[in-house]
C-alpha cells in the first residue's frame, strides 16, 4: 500500500526498458525519459518528461518516424518550457502547459508528415511539473495510473478501430483482446487526416505510480496481470525489465517499450 501524503520535495525514481520482442527483427518503437531539478531563484523544481512512441509503416519508416516524434517534442518542450524557466520566467499555468504539449505534438506531427512518407508513430507522454501531471496522447500507446485512492487505471483511450467499435457497441470487450484489426489506428502521428491531441491534467496529492507503454506490452497482458508484477516489485528492482519480461515471455509479438515511474 502506498503512503498517502506526497512529499513537500517530491521524490522521483523512473525505469525504462525496452525489447525487440521474441518475433520481430527491427525496433520501431522510441521512449524518452528525463527527471530533473531545475533550481529556479524562488526555490528547486522537480520536471519530468516521460515518453513512448511507436512507430508503424515498415522497418525504416515507423523507426524514423518514432525517432522524429520524440526529439521534436523534447526539442518543443525545451524551448517552450524549460528555457524559460531557467531565464527565470515564473512556472506557466495549467492552459499554457497543455497549450506547450499541443504545439509539441503539433511540431512533431507537421515533421513526421515531411520526413516520413507512408510513416507513422503513435506518442503518449507524462509530463510532471512540481506536483501536477500533464499528459498528451495520440494513437495507441497507454498511460496507466496508480495512487493509493486510485485503482490502475489508464488515463488515455486508444484510438483504434477496435476501441471505437466497443465504445459504439458494435464488440465487446472480450472480442475486443485479440481481433485481427486491433492494430488499426484513425489517429496517429503522420496521418494526413483527423489530427488531434487528447490531453490531460492531474494534481497529485498522494504517492502515485504511472506506467507508460506500448502495446507491446499491454497487448499480450491484462490490467490484473500488470498490476500483480508492479505490486510484488521491491523499490529497487527494475520494473520496466520485469513488465518487458513478462511480454516476452507471453510471446512477444511486438516491439516493446515500458516506462515507469514512481513519485513520493
Amino acid at each position: 500500500m502506498l503512503t498517502q501524503i506526497l512529499a513537500e520535495r517530491l521524490s522521483v525514481h523512473a525505469w525504462t526498458a525496452q525489447s525487440v520482442g521474441r518475433t520481430r527483427t527491427h525496433m520501431e518503437d522510441s521512449a524518452f525519459a528525463l527527471t530533473m531539478d531545475l533550481f529556479l531563484p524562488e526555490r528547486p523544481v522537480t520536471l519530468g518528461i516521460y515518453m513512448v512512441a511507436d512507430g508503424m509503416g515498415g522497418h525504416d519508416n515507423g523507426e524514423v518516424a518514432s525517432k522524429i516524434a520524440i526529439q521534436i517534442t523534447v526539442s518543443s518542450l525545451m524551448q517552450t518550457l524549460i528555457d524559460p524557466l531557467l531565464q527565470g520566467e515564473l512556472l506557466p499555468s495549467q492552459q499554457e502547459v497543455l497549450t506547450m504539449l499541443e504545439t509539441a505534438f503539433t511540431r512533431a506531427q507537421e515533421q513526421v508528415l515531411r520526413n516520413v512518407s507512408g510513416g507513422g508513430t503513435t506518442l503518449t507522454l507524462a509530463l510532471l511539473l512540481e506536483k501536477h501531471l500533464y499528459f498528451g496522447h495520440i494513437g495507441d500507446s497507454r498511460l496507466y495510473f496508480r495512487s493509493s485512492h486510485a485503482d490502475f487505471q489508464p488515463l488515455t483511450q486508444d484510438h483504434s478501430l477496435v476501441r471505437r467499435l466497443v465504445d459504439l457497441g458494435q464488440l465487446s470487450e472480450a472480442d475486443a483482446a485479440h481481433p485481427p484489426q486491433r492494430n488499426v489506428l484513425f489517429r496517429a502521428l503522420g496521418q494526413t487526416e483527423g489530427f488531434k491531441v487528447d490531453l490531460g491534467h492531474l494534481d497529485l496529492v498522494e504517492p502515485t505510480q504511472l506506467l507508460i507503454c506500448s502495446d507491446g506490452l499491454w497487448g499480450l497482458t491484462d490490467e490484473e496481470e500488470l498490476l500483480k508484477v508492479i505490486s510484488a516489485m521491491p523499490g529497487d528492482v527494475n520494473v520496466a525489465q520485469q513488465l518487458c519480461d513478462l511480454a516476452n515471455n507471453a510471446g512477444g509479438t511486438d516491439n516493446i517499450s515500458v516506462i515507469f515511474v514512481e513519485i513520493r
